[in-house]
């Protein structure tokens, strides 16, 4: 039988989700599963927008928003808050657990980042031709007759 402590406020996240530190989600297989493009054809603006969700063998979900530079000679895809500059929103989420340290405190978000530049991405070496791929990019372009 399980006990609680009616004399403290529970948040019910606390109880439902599981708690992972950064080595737990290094050591689970993560896979594109969406990519969403935002994207206002009436803009003048070159750059491409959206968000993309990694999720784990453990069911776990990453957030990432990102955009696409046109270089000139290739489309780059830059993920916000980790290779271009944070501003004050939030560029990523995770979803399915909640992240501690090692002395299970929540983790901080610029941790989280550092975690997901140098460990996350280069598991997935091939993210960014993935996400190209999954979007039709005929839509984005413009052509002189």
């Amino acid at each position: 039988m399980q006990f609680f402590d009616l004399s403290r406020q529970f948040n019910l996240n606390d109880i439902l989700l599981p708690y992972k530190t950064l080595d737990d989600l290094g050591r689970q297989e993560w896979f594109l599963s969406k990519v969403r493009v935002e994207h206002n054809c009436l803009s003048e603006s070159d750059l491409l927008e959206g968000q993309v969700v990694l999720k784990s063998n453990e069911n776990i979900q990453i957030e990432l928003e990102w955009l696409i530079l046109d270089t000139g000679f290739e489309l780059q895809v830059l993920f916000k808050g980790i290779e271009t500059e944070t501003n004050e929103q939030t560029l990523l989420l995770v979803k399915g657990a909640q992240i501690i340290d090692i002395e299970q405190k929540k983790i901080s978000a610029q941790a989280l980042i550092l975690w997901l530049d140098g460990t996350l991405l280069p598991m997935l070496p091939k993210i960014r031709t993935e996400i190209k791929a999954r979007l039709n990019l005929w839509d984005y372009v413009e052509y002189d007759n």
